[in-house]
């Protein structure tokens, strides 16, 4: 087994998984060394300090910083310095959210900066795998990776809101924003949506944005953004967590991974979606069809009114927002559901959902 073939098999003990497929492997290949790829291996799926990193693995401190400092810089780990110590902390990344956007991002924030890539193989060799199992594994637990956040006009003011389920909350309280190219979009390039539109929060934020792959915006431009992107019909999706979230995608049907798995894909167990449902007020529709057009799941059609079907609906609002009639309105669900706490508990569930956790917990520290 080389170097590749052992990476991806500790990939593949993360919640968000990595199955073994020949494209999975080339994509390795492309952008990890060899050298990389061995330091990899033995790098945590948590933040931990570059001295025990050096320590489990009987390394010294300076090579492990050049190796991870050279891998961050390609967006393939995580690293930022503690303040209080002034040490460097590093993690590595999983599939998603991490070797599949950041790289992407950053080639097209930054075009060359990745010079030895080869970014149109690249691209073709994720959507392959994506197609080829990676997106059913992303979707094969009872809870989602993701969840979608309705538009905010389209919530009646006589429903309560959560916090969590408001996108401006996180845009207001986020200590960093940043916005880069949807990763989606400019590998797939099936529609002409807005490129410029995803949005990375808190920490997140700051290490793109440091490594060349993001640039960070204010709170009254995250807002803009968001109205940019109801404009163009675009689902709100997040990382399905509760007390703060990593990122705000803007998805289209076409090209998005997370939404792909469901407009593509058949058989998966979950699916992003908002605690919502829209209904149609049949005595303002007029049957013009624009609600069809802004759905992105084709869960609408008409005859004579709208009709909605509702095993297929995500709660995202577009209908609502964009019908001129006031004929559609987005009800609560009766049972809503809350999402995880934060990452750690959300991924936590997820490896004991996908029969994981205990090969993801030896994982959490270097070895």
């Amino acid at each position: 087994m080389d170097v590749y073939e052992s990476l991806q098999e500790k990939l593949n003990t993360h919640p968000l998984g990595a199955p073994k497929r020949g494209e999975f492997l080339e994509i390795l290949r492309l952008l990890f060394t060899p050298e990389e790829a061995e330091l990899a291996l033995h790098l945590p799926f948590t933040p931990q300090r570059v001295s025990e990193i050096a320590a489990a693995i009987d390394r010294s401190v300076e090579e492990v910083i050049r190796l991870c400092e050279r891998m961050a810089d390609k967006t393939l780990i995580y690293a930022y310095e503690t303040r209080t110590k002034n040490e460097r902390m590093y993690m590595l990344f999983p599939t998603a959210p991490g070797l599949f956007e950041f790289p992407i991002m950053k080639n097209a924030v930054n075009p060359g900066s990745l010079a030895d890539v080869d970014f149109e193989h690249l691209n073709e060799l994720w959507w392959q795998y994506h197609e080829n199992g990676w997106g059913m594994e992303m979707g094969n637990s009872p809870t989602p990776m993701a969840r979608v956040i309705p538009v905010q006009q389209a919530i009646p003011t006589t429903l309560r809101v959560f916090p969590y389920e408001e996108a401006a909350h996180y845009i207001r309280t986020s200590k960093y924003i940043g916005l880069s190219a949807c990763p989606c979009r400019v590998s797939q390039q099936k529609c002409d949506n807005p490129i410029d539109i995803c949005m990375p929060l808190g920490y997140s934020a700051k290490y793109l944005a440091e490594r060349g792959a993001a640039r960070l915006i204010s709170q009254e431009e995250g807002m803009q953004v968001l109205q940019r992107a109801e404009d163009a019909g675009l689902v709100h999706c997040c990382s399905n967590t509760r007390d703060k979230i990593d990122y705000i995608c803007n998805c289209c049907p076409c090209c998005c991974g997370i939404l792909g798995v469901v407009t593509r894909l058949q058989g998966a167990i979950s699916r992003p979606e908002s605690n919502f449902y829209a209904t149609i007020q049949i005595e303002n529709c007029t049957g013009c069809g624009i609600c069809i057009d802004r759905c992105p799941m084709k869960a609408i059609t008409v005859d004579d009114v709208a009709v909605i079907d509702q095993s297929l609906c995500i709660g995202c609002g577009l209908c609502v927002s964009g019908c001129d009639f006031e004929a559609t309105l987005l009800a609560r669900k009766e049972k809503s559901v809350e999402p995880p706490a934060d990452i750690r508990v959300m991924l936590s569930r997820m490896a004991a959902e996908k029969g994981r956790a205990e090969v993801f917990l030896a994982n959490l520290k270097a070895k």
